[in-house]
């Protein structure tokens, strides 16, 4: 889901990675991956910088 969204950020398609990020940390938080969780809500912060609403 992760890199799925990365793929969608690329393309410039801000809100679909936005969504896919969002599901990804989702998962993520179910499974205790700290980690993982951290990499998405910084990918989240930068997505949400960029787009002006951070």
């Amino acid at each position: 889901m992760h890199q799925l969204a990365t793929l969608y950020a690329n393309k410039e398609e801000v809100d679909e990675a936005i969504a896919l990020f969002n599901q990804s940390l989702e998962i993520k938080e179910r499974i205790g991956d700290v980690q993982g969780k951290a990499a998405t809500l910084n990918c989240l912060e930068y997505l949400r910088r960029q787009r002006g609403s951070g």
